[in-house]
């Protein structure tokens, strides 16, 4: 791979990176950070679950954190945590739905 591509494919991952909101632009001004931790381009750090390469970016919920998640276990936390929207509405349903469950064995 020459230069130019080289360039073109890191100025495409920083774009990524803005829309993804995470720290991938470390790669355009301090690569060396990042190559010290063993990451692969285009990656900015270590998923918290499984360990394969992800990108460290604030929780998705209201929650004050910052994480490293791969891209699958990001979206899995945006649906199902709590301090989500998604995860908030899931979880009323699922709390309800055994409230009413219960109270209907105990006044049926």
């Amino acid at each position: 791979m020459d230069e130019a591509e080289t360039i073109a494919l890191r100025r495409a991952a920083a774009l990524a990176a803005e829309r993804r909101h995470c720290y991938c632009g470390v790669w355009e001004t301090a690569p060396e950070k990042f190559v010290a931790l063993g990451l692969p381009e285009q990656f900015c750090g270590w998923c918290q679950v499984c360990g394969e390469p992800g990108h460290t970016r604030h929780h998705p919920g209201a929650v004050p954190a910052t994480g490293c998640w791969c891209d699958r276990h990001y979206g899995r936390l945006a649906r199902w945590h709590p301090a989500t929207p998604m995860g908030c509405l899931v979880w009323l349903c699922v709390l309800s739905g055994i409230g009413l469950g219960a109270w209907g064995v105990v006044f049926w």
